[in-house]
């Protein structure tokens, strides 16, 4: 995974043992697009889908989301994608890369009343971190390993890159990804309310959590 600006580069494919199964992380590819508009989805797809009803009505997330994923720039593209494989089924996907691109992306854009309401959550972020946008499990493959395989692999790109720490954002209702991000070391640093709305499905706002990375120094 090349992430544009930084140089960095995650192995080609790292094989890690999980519950019975062995999983295959490696970069993601356009061919992935379909799957990692899919796994998207799963990750946070009625968020999307809330900011496209307030554009168009009829508009649905899956569609934007191939459109993102199969695009060459821009927070969800392949480019800035990992995939866990089973064989020959990829069953998870992590989507990562320099927090600062969000700003980029936004910048100068007019938000629509929808994506104004969700604005305390995009302002929680820390632009020097590495960012962990989504990770998602097909439901078939969660609890074997996967997620954490897909986590270790944007901690070790991250580190690569020599970013001072990963980010994510977790809605607080999320009590299993709070779970999840806790016991694999994150501390919730900035907490955002987002204000109720009878089309937005999340409650209790939004947290960024962070882990610090180790950056070992450069022999010379």
């Amino acid at each position: 995974m090349t992430i544009s600006g930084r140089g960095g580069r995650t192995p080609a494919f790292a094989n890690k043992a999980t519950g019975r199964r062995q999983i295959a992380i490696r970069p993601a590819t356009r061919e992935d697009s379909r799957m990692i508009a899919k796994l998207a989805y799963l990750a946070d797809g009625d968020t999307l889908a809330f900011i496209l009803r307030g554009i168009d009505p009829t508009a649905e997330a899956m569609p934007v989301y191939r459109e993102m994923a199969a695009a060459t720039t821009g927070i969800l593209s392949q480019e800035n994608c990992i995939i866990a494989e089973s064989g020959d089924r990829i069953v998870g996907m992590a989507n990562a890369f320099p927090a600062r691109l969000i700003e980029s992306e936004i910048a100068g854009l007019i938000l629509t009343e929808r994506e104004e309401l969700l604005r305390p959550r995009v302002e929680l972020n820390e632009p020097t971190s590495y960012l962990l946008n989504s990770i998602a499990v097909l439901p078939g493959y969660r609890r074997l390993g996967v997620g954490a395989a897909l986590l270790a692999a944007v901690i070790e790109d991250g580190k690569r890159q020599l970013f001072p720490s990963v980010t994510v954002h977790v809605w607080a209702d999320n009590t299993e990804a709070v779970a999840f991000y806790f016991h694999a070391g994150f501390k919730e640093v900035r907490r955002a309310s987002i204000s109720w709305h009878p089309d937005l499905s999340r409650t209790g706002g939004s947290l960024l959590m962070m882990l610090p990375i180790e950056v070992e120094a450069e022999i010379r």
